[in-house]
Formats: structure tokens, C-alpha cells, sequence
């Protein structure tokens, strides 16, 4: 009789299997490429994530594009190109190749289906994004979302490779639907704005005009001085009059569409006041206050954000990680040439609708009334392909470099960070929401642009060493311990010396993300 782990094997494809089997080896279950990403995604990450960290709010970040040279500029602009949302694409992409990789292992630590270890699996992550989310204080977690999105994509492993394109364009088409839509809304809402404009022209032209009626009993009070009153105090009171006798003033609705368009068109200017209360209630002394203050940004993250925008972002590069993996090309199925034209072609596609966003970004940030006049599209407009082409490019020169024996020691690095990639994010936001917030050191918007990647480079190297040391006794992270035993329902080894059993030579246990 078929075991349930079987069971779940003979429903993958051939495709997934083969791929899945050309790189699984006795004592190695594991794809290296796909640990080396998730060491680069976590560590590189850094390089965007520390904005946030150390209190360069969506204004400031706003003033280094609109800038137009300076260094600051270009090392924001670069960084903007290569990594904005692209090291979350690469963790999405390794999870989708996880998920299929998940369900095609022997898990003999568990009786249970594969499924439904994927499945706790996906919900324990949610608990664990939680966790960094509200007790960490990092509001721009991921793991939360992951959980989440491996629970929704749950039968998509299923499906061949043909229909998984088919999903990830799809998907990606919808994304720049919905960023065209936002954009479509504010050009709806400015042309509201014209309208009152326009109407409010008129009423001021019609009221002056009755203003220089003589038959006007108010224009004659007026020529009389109106009576003894002050002359200006007057002319106030007779134009009001007459504007309400004319019923010359804005509805209320048009008030509200008015108000409206005034607040987008204020999107992009920066005003250091907005981010007074933030910064000075991170640098309170508090825990509760820095709880306080993180909690409405964590909250609209996990859910507005989320449910709005993520869930496609998610959803496309999962589910393009999957369709790469039944391709074979996590696993070596291309020439080390092929992998080289793959990462150079999608980069610089991917690199030239990254121009298309910051240039025109760039422009919307000048004015943004200007721009919602004269442009058809929004700057985000090819995000979503953006994002796809160069996560696939950089994973494709990931790939490429693990054919290289010239690169292996320095690749080797990035696999020991990737295999224990949830306790290095965990130690990222346990590290820097101490560093940063007034409940420890207190450095929050008190650190130089500079200075922040100085930071950037001593994390990274502190969890490099970290990582290299930590495997050599220690098979699992501690929080991928702690996920795996929470999964299997049951503590599992831990020191490299207790696993050395026959079980676990020949079925090393699966990495949590």
C-alpha cells in the first residue's frame, strides 16, 4: 500500500519529478540554488528594508528621487533599480519552488500526508509573521503573507507548466490593472477638481457682475457706505449676500470632491512635520509607545496592503517560482550559456521598466498635478513585469554561478545564510528594533544616509559568520527547529551529532521557507 507521501508524489507531474530527482541526493534533499537565493534575499534586502528602519519615511525617500544629482540621489536610484521589491520577489520565487519541492520529499518524521504538513507548515508562518510583525516590530513583514499565499496557492502545484505561465501573466496583467485603475481614479477625481473650478470661476464672475447692477439695492448700500460700517467688512457681507441669494456656493458633495483632489495633489510633497510625531514616538523610551506607534503601520500591511496589492505580487512570483522549478531550472537543466543569456536579457528588460517607473516617478514627484494632466499612464504601470523579469534574471545569474567552479566558495556563503533564512530575518528585526527604536538604543531617524549602509554591511557580515559556524553543529537554525517541530508535532534532533541516525542521513529534514 502507497504511503500518503507517495501518494502526494504521483500527483506532480513528470516534469516536477525529474527535476526534482536529477538534484536529490541521499544526505542532500535539498536544491542548492534555491538556498542561495534565499541567502541573497535576505541579506540584500537589507539594503531597502534599512530605509525603513532607520526612519527615511515614504516623503524622504520621495525628496532622494526628486532630486535631480547628488550622491545620495544615485545610491537611492540604484538601489531603487536593482532591489526594491525585487528580494521579496526572490523569497516569493523560492517559495513557490519550495512548495512543490515540499510535497515531492519523504518526510518520514510524520504519518501524515505531505499536504497537510504543508499546510501547518503555511500556518505556523502565519503565527511566526505575527510574531515579527507586532513583537519585533518590523511592519513590513513577510512571512505573514507568505503563510497565507501558501494556503491559497495550495492545489496550483498541480497544474502543469503551460497553465502556470499562463497563471503568472495573468496575474501580472491584473497588477498593472490595478495600478492603472489607482491611476485612472486620481485622473477621475482631478477632473471633478476642473469642473469645481471652473464653477467657482463662474460664480465669481456672476457675482461681480450683479455687483455692478445698479438696480442692486445691496450694490446702492454698498455706494452709501453701508450705513457706517467698515467698507471692507461690508463688501465681505454683500458678496456673501449675493452669492447666497443666487445660490452661488458648492454643495457639499462638491466640497468633498474638492478636498479630495487637493490631498492626492499633495501625495509627493514632503512636509517634515508629518513625521514628527512618528520619529518622536520610535524614539520614546517606551516599548508600549514604539508598540503603539508600529501597530496601525503592521496592521494596514498584513491587511490593506495585503488583500489590495500584495496578494498579486505574491501570488504572480509564487507561482513563477513553481513554473521555473518544473522546468528544471533551479536544478541545472540549462547549459551555464543559456543561464548567462537568461540572466542578461531579462535584467535589462527588467532594468529598462525600472527606468520607465523612476524616470516618470521622478516626474509625478515635481508635480503631480502636472503629470496626471499630461500623462496616460502611471509610473507603477509596469511594475509587476519590472519585478518578474529581473527576479528572474537574478535568479538565473544565482543559478548560473553554482556551475561555476570559480564562484563556488563565495556562492557557498549564501547557501549557509539561505538554509537558515528564517532565523537570519528574525535576527534582522530582533537586531535592528533594538537598535533602532527608543525601547533599546534608540537611533531611529538619528543615523546618516551613509552611515545606514555602513550598518547594512556589519549585519550582513555578523549573520555570514554566523550562518558558516552555526551549521557546523547544528543542522537546522533555531527557528527553523522550532517551525519543523511545531509542524511535526514533535521535538525534533537539533546538534548535527544527534541526527547522525540512519532516518536522517538518508532524509534530512525540509528548510522552513
Amino acid at each position: 500500500m502507497a504511503t500518503p507521501q507517495q501518494e502526494a508524489v504521483t500527483k506532480i507531474d513528470e516534469i516536477s519529478i525529474k527535476a526534482f530527482s536529477s538534484h536529490y541526493q541521499p544526505g542532500s534533499p535539498r536544491i542548492a540554488s534555491l538556498d542561495a537565493i534565499k541567502g541573497v534575499a535576505v541579506l540584500f534586502g537589507l539594503i531597502i528594508s534599512i530605509y525603513v528602519w532607520g526612519g527615511f519615511s515614504d516623503g524622504m525617500q520621495n525628496q532622494l528621487i526628486g532630486q535631480s544629482n547628488g550622491i545620495r540621489h544615485s545610491i537611492y536610484v540604484l538601489a531603487s533599480f536593482f532591489f526594491e521589491g525585487k528580494m521579496r520577489g526572490l523569497i516569493s520565487l523560492a517559495f513557490g519552488a519550495g512548495m512543490i519541492l515540499f510535497l515531492l520529499k519523504s518526510h518520514p518524521a510524520s504519518s501524515v500526508s505531505n499536504g497537510e504538513l504543508l499546510v501547518r507548515r503555511s500556518m505556523w508562518l502565519m503565527v511566526f509573521g505575527v510574531v515579527n510583525a507586532f513583537v519585533f516590530l518590523w511592519p513590513q513583514d513577510v512571512l505573514f503573507h507568505l503563510g497565507i499565499m501558501g494556503l491559497l496557492l495550495f492545489p496550483f502545484p498541480r497544474m502543469n507548466t503551460r497553465w502556470l505561465f499562463i497563471s503568472v501573466v495573468i496575474i501580472s496583467l491584473i497588477g498593472v490593472g490595478k495600478n492603472y485603475w489607482y491611476f485612472a481614479d486620481d485622473q477621475k477625481a482631478y477632473g471633478k477638481y476642473v469642473v469645481i473650478q471652473k464653477l467657482e470661476k463662474k460664480f465669481s464672475a456672476d457675482s461681480a457682475a450683479r455687483m455692478k447692477t445698479k438696480d442692486s439695492s445691496l450694490f446702492k448700500k454698498r455706494q452709501a457706505g453701508a450705513a457706517g460700517v467698515n467698507d471692507s467688512i461690508a463688501n465681505s457681507k454683500i458678496n456673501d449676500s449675493l452669492a447666497k441669494k443666487a445660490g452661488d456656493t458648492l454643495t457639499r458633495k462638491q466640497k468633498d470632491e474638492k478636498q479630495a483632489w487637493e490631498g492626492i495633489a499633495k501625495r509627493y510633497k514632503y512636509e517634515a512635520k508629518n513625521d514628527s510625531g512618528n520619529i518622536k514616538a520610535l524614539q520614546a523610551n517606551s516599548y508600549s509607545k514604539n508598540w503603539d506607534q508600529i501597530l496601525q503601520q503592521s496592521k494596514n500591511r498584513e491587511s490593506t496592503w495585503f488583500y489590495q496589492n500584495g496578494v498579486w505580487e505574491f501570488a504572480a512570483l509564487i507561482l513563477l517560482g513553481m513554473f521555473l522549478f518544473k522546468i528544471g531550472f533551479f536544478s541545472g537543466r540549462f547549459s551555464q550559456g543559456q543561464y548567462m543569456i537568461m540572466a542578461t536579457s531579462f535584467i535589462i528588460l527588467g532594468l529598462l521598466c525600472a527606468w520607465y517607473r523612476l524616470h516618470f516617478q521622478k516626474v509625478s514627484i515635481t508635480d503631480y498635478t502636472l503629470f496626471v494632466k499630461t500623462r496616460a499612464a502611471p509610473s507603477s504601470l509596469l511594475w509587476p513585469f519590472e519585478r518578474a523579469f529581473l527576479v528572474t534574471g537574478i535568479a538565473a545569474k544565482i543559478v548560473w554561478a553554482t556551475q561555476s567552479r570559480m564562484f563556488s566558495r563565495f556562492y557557498s556563503i549564501f547557501v549557509d545564510v539561505g538554509r537558515l533564512a528564517l532565523t537570519n530575518y528574525l535576527m534582522q528585526s530582533i537586531f535592528l528594533s533594538l537598535f533602532f527604536y527608543g525601547y533599546g538604543m534608540g537611533y531611529f531617524a538619528r543615523i546618516g544616509h551613509y552611515k545606514l549602509y555602513f550598518l547594512v554591511a556589519e549585519v550582513c557580515v555578523v549573520q555570514i559568520v554566523f550562518s558558516v559556524f552555526w551549521l557546523r553543529y547544528y543542522y537546522f537554525g533555531p527557528a527553523e527547529w522550532l517551525l519543523t517541530s511545531l509542524m511535526y508535532k514533535k521535538k525534533m534532533p537539533f546538534r548535527r551529532k544527534e541526527t547522525e541516525t540512519e532516518l536522517f542521513q538518508e532524509q534530512p529534514l525540509p528548510s522552513a521557507i
